[in-house]
């Protein structure tokens, strides 16, 4: 079988989506620092973050239909020039000086509806490129690309912020051009062939993961970490604007945080050949109900991100478990939904984590913002170890 660096579309896919991904990570920390800048407010900077990732809920289902009902690559392509024109003039308004709160707000919702549809077909449009045998390793990469951004996005980004406040946004507007092309020169379908007369129900891919009970208990895990995890990286932008960190430091906080992460995919392949899917759910909660604690008695910025970084250690390794085995047991014709579903299920509540940060911090300080996701924390670890469907493992059919 051939290795996955031979295999041209694949690595065309991959190479384009990491150029979108780096982007991304580089408007993402470009957003706060925007809003902090302009506004002051932590509370504006957590309603900007839950405007991003609001389409979650909202659009994920529709979107897992519009990936089984239209030609994949028109659908990603789209989406990526619709992000790309919004990204650009934010970045003029900036320039300009007409960006206000709203418009950033309403730049961010639209690059975050972009980003779903385009993650929930991209998950479908996989298992088609790549061998079923080699879906793990496919995904481990997937898992690679996206914590080499995170790694190298922030630091970028607020390099970039400290240029300009308009150029992390016009350099992410570029990215999605390059993605865009990569994603044209591929020359194999995203989808099987499919009948005109094929009946396609919104709610069929919530269907088929509720009925896998290993599946359906870790799509509840994750809806509840995930909040967690995002509300936990802007609560150290929070932390480090105020120990009087720099954009420059911020983005190199971040990128020690990204750091876990890719230090987890390189590990992730030996550790899924000799761990049970349950045990990567039980190392990814407890490292981070370990981790977060650190935070109470931190006051440097790169202390804060090395405490993600070790909260977010084992995260690649259980979703390459989880999404590989996901992706490989779902039909074609099934699989937008069935990733729309577990999308809509694991990131629907992720607006609750910045939000509620945001205000938490300005109403009652760092101090209970932090001792709340540190009992979050604690309860997620207990369930990951003592929850039956995941502690019996999947149900491969």
């Amino acid at each position: 079988m051939p290795a996955l660096r031979s295999n041209r579309d694949f690595v065309l896919l991959w190479s384009g989506q990491t150029v979108s991904e780096l982007g991304s990570q580089i408007s993402l920390v470009a957003y706060p620092l925007l809003v902090l800048a302009l506004t002051g407010s932590p509370a504006k900077a957590g309603i900007v973050g839950f405007a991003k990732a609001l389409p979650i809920a909202a659009l994920s289902l529709p979107a897992g239909m519009l990936a089984d009902r239209m030609d994949r690559k028109r659908l990603m392509v789209g989406c990526n020039v619709v992000r790309a024109l919004a990204l650009a003039a934010l970045a003029v308004g900036v320039m300009t000086g007409h960006a206000p709160f709203l418009a950033i707000a309403a730049v961010a919702f639209i690059d975050g509806s972009g980003f779903v549809v385009t993650y929930v077909a991209e998950r479908g449009v996989l298992r088609l490129l790549v061998a079923r045998e080699q879906l793990p390793q496919a995904v481990a990469r997937n898992e690679s690309r996206t914590f080499a951004a995170m790694l190298a996005g922030p630091p970028l980004g607020g390099v970039l912020f400290a240029l300009g406040r308009a150029v992390p946004f016009a350099v992410d507007a570029a990215s999605y051009a390059v993605s865009s092309a990569a994603m044209v020169a591929i020359r194999r379908p995203f989808q099987e062939a499919r009948t005109a007369r094929e009946r396609v129900a919104l709610t069929e891919g919530l269907r088929w993961l509720w009925q896998r009970p290993f599946l359906r208990a870790c799509t509840m895990l994750f809806a509840a970490s995930n909040p967690l995890f995002a509300g936990l990286n802007l609560l150290i932008v929070i932390l480090a604007k105020r120990e009087g960190a720099s954009s420059a430091v911020v983005g190199l906080m971040l990128a020690v945080a990204a750091a876990g992460g890719l230090a987890g995919t390189l590990m992730a392949p030996a550790l899924q050949a000799r761990w049970r899917p349950h045990t990567s759910l039980v190392a990814e909660s407890v490292a981070m109900a370990l981790a977060v604690p650190v935070l109470l008695i931190a006051h440097e910025p790169l202390v804060f991100g090395l405490v993600v970084a070790a909260a977010e250690l084992f995260t690649p390794v259980t979703n390459a478990a989880v999404v590989s085995l996901r992706v490989g047991l779902a039909p074609d014709r099934l699989q937008g939904r069935v990733q729309a579903a577990s999308t809509l299920v694991s990131f629907s509540a992720g607006w609750l984590g910045p939000l509620a940060v945001g205000l938490l911090v300005q109403h009652a300080g760092t101090t209970t913002t932090t001792v709340i996701l540190v009992a979050w924390a604690a309860v997620l670890a207990l369930v990951s170890i003592a929850a039956p469907a995941l502690r019996r493992g999947p149900e491969v059919r």
